[in-house]
């Protein structure tokens, strides 16, 4: 029986990371809209794949489980209710990503701007 719990517990966190990532392309249609009115392409495609990793990036729940989520709410929530230094377990890395996102994707933007 306990393996049936596990399933379960299995089949609702596979759920949870759909409508988790259902709501985040919404929430990336919302930012898209909101970001068309930025003359500088540059700037505009930096915020949006900023945007887009601070949303996606996944990072190990506990040190000793397998599960994922999202690196913001672990970094936040353990920042929180543990101490300053626990929080950078999520927060080192998901900084290190944006970093290395912005400056890609601002490279990349500069290297192929579209003429207007």
């Amino acid at each position: 029986m306990g393996g049936v719990n596990i399933i379960l517990v299995h089949d609702q966190y596979l759920m949870a990371w759909v409508i988790y990532i259902l709501a985040g392309m919404g929430l990336l249609l919302i930012f898209r809209g909101l970001t068309r009115f930025i003359a500088y392409a540059p700037l505009r495609d930096v915020m949006r794949a900023l945007f887009t990793v601070f949303l996606f990036m996944p990072w190990q729940s506990y040190e000793e489980q397998e599960d994922f989520a999202p690196a913001f709410l672990i970094a936040a929530f353990e920042a929180l209710t543990e101490t300053y230094e626990q929080g950078l377990r999520a927060g080192i890395p998901l900084s290190v990503a944006l970093i290395a996102t912005g400056s890609v994707v601002f490279v990349l933007s500069l290297l192929f701007r579209r003429k207007a």
